[in-house]
């Protein structure tokens, strides 16, 4: 396949090659297509915007990116790449607490322009803010001149900075992670290769345009590769996930996937709608992309699947963080899921012993490092590689390692700039996360800020989690935060979401009892407190990760929305 400098050169050699095929597809809450963009299109439109920007932007200018789902984002996306205008691609505020992470956003990257729709723009507009960034309203342009596309556009090289994409995290000031055009097409690349995506491989998505998976995975990777790609949006799967299998099967994709949580949320559905009609013998990749990705999880799909076509060999367990681009690691394409069983008192010791007994835990695969990566399982404290099957720090380096943190050059030097003890080269990102690798197979195990620590001994946060919203039916799966409070290591705080249809069913002085005798008989260890909170509102990020530090924030203020049962 043909090596390309930038992504925007790929839609120009799609523009020659196929102006007419589907580049984009966005369905309706029905999965009726309720608009959509050939590669001529795309690329007209994009060139046009991107025209307008040279208006008042010039290479190198910030612009907030917030759109709803749908394909003025792509556009506008397409539109700052061609301009050298960096795009800052952000969820639309709608509580006070997103409000205040959108001002935190604007004084971190100080941007030139906040582009987005007029139906959102007199929502988001704070007439105190000083000094105000300019607004530009896509679909409303009163008083601007046609762009003239004769004139010299601005030279972007692959080493430019392409957009910044702000983690999730919310209990500090948010964080850019500067992503050049040269990392996007590397890891394009990568995924590419790792998929056996071809012009033919019909793409479904709906994870969040401003989300890595989103933006990488659903939207730029199909236009790589000069696929079609199918999207809908986030809430209508949140509503119905079985729309997600319906577009499978309508568009007959070969590869979509989203979040571990997803997956089960489909099982769950099914189960209110049996009679449903679905055809997924065309789904080839199923990527399961976020962490803690459960065996359980991916057994009851594959399962409750199989009638409809689905392969378990499409299952796809790969991992990734936006501070690499997006992904970077993966198994083989048409193989499964691969696990490991492990002794589980060990396992909280930091030792990998394969074993079957009864105290056994299965820990699922996330593949192997993808072309052009190299990862390292190092010692946190000292730098040196860890021995084979020890724990300790993934350490990713490639070409699709971001630049670093806007505007954070101690943070960037700290997080992305790592040689291990011995010095040898390359320098590496250090994720946070921990893990081992086995005959060549990461294994993700937790992240070292998440680790609980009860009377010396540390446990990872998600196994508890899973005995606790498996003692009884009324609580609502992948819904629970375990943490233990900054003065005290020794007392376990649990935090669990009620599922809505049970919270009229139930008594909490039920429910607890069981909590904490799943929690002492899995774990040999007693909860100080759990609390049961009201449907809904247990903090996560866009794909469905637990927030702890936030949760324990909560916790701490007395800001629980608690549910009395």
């Amino acid at each position: 396949m043909q090596k390309f400098r930038v992504m925007t050169d790929c839609l120009e050699r799609h523009n020659e090659q196929c102006p007419d095929k589907p580049a984009y597809i966005f369905l309706s809450e029905k999965l009726a297509p309720e608009t959509q963009l050939t590669f001529a299109e795309l690329r007209n439109q994009a060139r046009q915007f991107a025209g307008r920007l040279l208006q008042t932007t010039q290479k190198g200018d910030r612009a907030l990116l917030i759109f709803p789902a749908g394909l003025d984002f792509i556009v506008a996306f397409l539109g700052c790449l061609y301009a050298g205008v960096v795009a800052v691609p952000l969820c639309p505020p709608n509580k006070k607490r997103s409000q205040r992470t959108l001002q935190g956003i604007i004084d971190d990257c100080s941007p030139r322009l906040i582009i987005t729709l007029k139906a959102l723009s007199s929502a988001l507009k704070d007439p105190e803010q000083q000094p105000s960034p300019l607004w530009l309203e896509m679909d409303h342009w009163p008083d601007a001149q046609p762009p003239d596309l004769t004139a010299p556009w601005p030279s972007v090289e692959a080493q430019d900075l392409a957009f910044i994409q702000y983690t999730s995290g919310s209990t500090s000031a948010p964080k850019g992670v500067m992503v050049t055009h040269a990392n996007i097409v590397a890891n394009q690349a990568m995924i590419r290769q790792a998929f056996g995506h071809d012009p033919d491989s019909t793409v479904v998505g709906w994870v969040p345009h401003y989300h890595d998976q989103g933006l990488i995975g659903n939207i730029l990777q199909p236009l790589y590769v000069g696929a079609t790609s199918v999207l809908m949006s986030p809430v209508t799967f949140m509503r119905w996930p079985l729309r997600w299998l319906q577009a499978i099967s309508l568009y007959q994709a070969r590869t979509s996937g989203g979040p571990n949580f997803a997956f089960g949320a489909c099982v769950k559905a099914l189960e209110r709608e049996p009679d449903i009609e679905l055809d997924l013998r065309s789904w080839q990749l199923a990527f399961n992309g976020a962490e803690p990705i459960r065996i359980e999880t991916l057994q009851a799909f594959a399962t409750a699947f199989q009638r409809f076509g689905f392969d378990s060999a499409a299952m796809y367990p790969c991992y990734g963080l936006a501070e690499c681009t997006l992904q970077a690691a993966g198994g083989i394409k048409g193989t499964g899921v691969k696990t490991l069983n492990v002794d589980g008192p060990a396992l909280r010791e930091g030792k990998v012993v394969p074993s079957d007994s009864p105290f056994s835990q299965t820990l699922v695969s996330s593949g192997a490092a993808l072309p052009g990566t190299h990862i390292a399982i190092v010692d946190p404290v000292s730098g040196g590689a860890c021995a084979p099957r020890a724990i300790g720090e993934i350490w990713i380096a490639g070409a699709h390692v971001a630049r670093g943190y806007w505007q954070r050059e101690s943070l960037t030097a700290e997080t992305f700039s790592n040689r291990l003890s011995d010095g040898i080269q390359p320098t590496y990102l250090r994720t946070a996360d921990l893990g081992f690798i086995h005959q060549g197979e990461l294994y993700v195990t937790g992240r070292i800020k998440d680790m609980v620590i009860i009377r010396g001994k540390n446990y990872y946060p998600q196994d508890i989690e899973h005995n606790v919203w498996s003692a009884h039916q009324g609580l609502e799966h992948s819904a629970c935060a375990v943490f233990s409070l900054p003065d005290a290591e020794d007392k376990l705080i649990i935090v669990q979401e009620v599922r809505r249809e049970w919270r009229k069913k139930m008594l909490a002085d039920d429910v607890i009892p069981l909590i904490r005798q799943a929690v002492v008989v899995n774990n040999e260890i007693t909860p100080y407190d759990i609390v049961l909170l009201m449907p809904g509102k247990l903090l996560k990020t866009s794909s469905g990760k637990i927030m702890r530090n936030a949760i324990r924030a909560q916790y701490m203020d007395k800001t629980l929305e608690r549910w009395l049962g």
